[in-house]
């Protein structure tokens, strides 16, 4: 079974920014994404998810076989216009990833000759 690599630009989600915060020793750079504005994140009991859905495309373009949009639930989705659909972004692409085996150089082999008849301790 392949392995995927995935890559998404959180920035293409709605709403979201980097900004600098300081906090009480220094100032960090974060990424603020707008939970109740953002399509397919939601906040639950136990962390906040964004659920994506990864769409296989017809024309694969530089080795991505989907891409990644965020998941909308069926009756959201229905309720949009076309437009509102086709605006949904394109915030990331998938892949297969090629797992090559790794190959050990074999020079030679021994015959059973080779090794003495000793007792073994086991």
């Amino acid at each position: 079974m392949p392995n995927y690599g995935i890559k998404i630009d959180l920035l293409k989600l709605r709403g979201a920014s980097v900004r600098n915060i300081q906090g009480r020793t220094a100032t960090k750079r974060c990424l603020i994404i707008p939970v109740d504005e953002c399509d397919g994140m939601f906040l639950g009991e136990k962390g906040c998810y964004l659920s994506l859905t990864a769409i296989e495309m017809q024309n694969p373009q530089y080795n991505d076989t989907h891409c990644i949009k965020p998941d909308i639930p069926r009756e959201k989705r229905e309720a949009m216009t076309k437009e509102e659909q086709n605006a949904i972004p394109i915030v990331g692409g998938l892949h297969a990833i090629e797992v090559k085996q790794p190959t050990m150089q074999v020079n030679g082999t021994m015959g059973a000759d080779a090794f003495a008849d000793e007792d073994l301790p086991f």
